[in-house]
Parts: C-alpha cells; sequence; structure tokens
C-alpha cells in the first residue's frame, strides 16, 4: 500500500474517527467524502456575468470617486529612518 496517508492532527483524526462511527462508513470512506464536496465547491474562475457585475461596479465609483489609487507602502515609512511615520 503505497498510497497511505496518515493524519497528524489530533483534531481532524478524532472527528474522522467520531463521522465513522456516527455514518458506519469506515475513515477512508468519511475523507473521500469529505474531500469530495471540497472539490466541488472549490473556488474556479468566477462566472462572466459576475466578472462584469464587479466591472460595472468599479466603474460607477471610480466616476463617483469612491476608488481611490493606493497608497505606496513607501509612502508610509519614514525616508530617513526607515521607521513608519
Amino acid at each position: 500500500m503505497a498510497d497511505q496517508i496518515h493524519i497528524r492532527n489530533a483534531e481532524a483524526a478524532q472527528l474522522a474517527r467520531l463521522m465513522a462511527r456516527q455514518s458506519g462508513k469506515t475513515i477512508s470512506g468519511v475523507v473521500l467524502d469529505a474531500l469530495r464536496q471540497y472539490r466541488s465547491r472549490g473556488a474556479g474562475p468566477p462566472p462572466p456575468k459576475r466578472i462584469a457585475t464587479w466591472r460595472r461596479l468599479l466603474r460607477a465609483d471610480r466616476r463617483r470617486g469612491l476608488a481611490q489609487p493606493e497608497t505606496p507602502v513607501e509612502a508610509l515609512y519614514d525616508e530617513a529612518t526607515g521607521l513608519p511615520q
């Protein structure tokens, strides 16, 4: 068995055992189910409609003067001492 995974976090191991007992599955089955659910919820690219909405909102904010350019990090430090201002 070359493909073994060991749970080295005590809380994760305890939860896996508890879920296995409650569901009547093996620990491997519980972990596999959890990973499959996590993968299906995974953060894929946002749908094009959402991107278009974000861009429209950002353009509106810029027109109203709400979206200001970021302050460069260097501007937060004293040039002579290198310490925060």
